[in-house]
């Protein structure tokens, strides 16, 4: 079946490793800071405004969600990081789920590293990286909110950071197992290139 993305349904809501589903698929995960826009892009990839939730508070969603598409492979939304607005109880169940997560051995195609495009890395987000790396997970960056930014501006980030990854890999002697240049998008604007270049993307890796 081709990816087209246009049935989606929400398998499982998960706060433990029980509840994550069984039914082995292609996943391809959502990461990134609080409040990056993860519930929009969801939502715009999918084409469906109602599908994810979006909220102003930063780290109130601790739930891994799955969602099947096109039954062809689960789209994942991990819970955000770098939170402040939240219990240190809280923090540790995030970090706790999260943890669970990646420790199972689960059929990860990809992990989609969302970045605002104002703010580019933070210090959360390389870890992320040096994480993903570690364990050999494929990733690709996803600058979000690019609207925000004039054109110029979008491709000097753009540039920037192709640069500081390649800095980074150079200094540590590893090899980095991201996909290529970051896709930006704009996830609230319909008809965003952006997030279609992302859907394509997609398609091509679970296939």
């Amino acid at each position: 079946m081709s990816v087209q993305f246009s049935k989606v349904e929400l398998t499982a809501v998960a706060a433990q490793t029980e509840q994550f589903p069984k039914r082995s698929l292609p996943e391809v995960i959502m990461v990134g800071r609080s409040n990056v826009g993860k519930s929009t892009l969801l939502n715009a990839l999918c084409r469906n405004k109602n599908l994810a939730r979006t909220s102003q508070t930063p780290g109130k969603t601790q739930l891994v969600f799955f969602f099947t598409v096109d039954d062809s492979f689960y789209l994942v939304d991990l819970p955000g990081y770098g939170f402040a607005q939240t219990s240190r109880k809280q923090e540790e169940s995030f970090s706790r789920v999260t943890d669970q997560y990646f420790s199972q051995e689960r059929q990860r195609a990809a992990v989609l590293l969302l970045l605002d495009i104002r703010r580019g890395f933070g210090d959360l987000d390389l870890q992320m990286v040096d994480f993903l790396d570690y364990y050999h997970i494929p990733w690709q960056i996803v600058l979000t909110k690019a609207d925000k930014l004039s054109r110029s501006k979008q491709n000097d980030v753009r540039f920037r950071i192709i640069a500081e990854l390649k800095k980074r890999r150079e200094s540590v002697g590893e090899k980095s197992f991201h996909f290529g240049s970051p896709i930006m998008v704009s996830a609230n604007q319909a008809n965003d290139p952006g997030t279609e270049e992302l859907r394509r993307f997609i398609a091509s890796i679970v296939r």
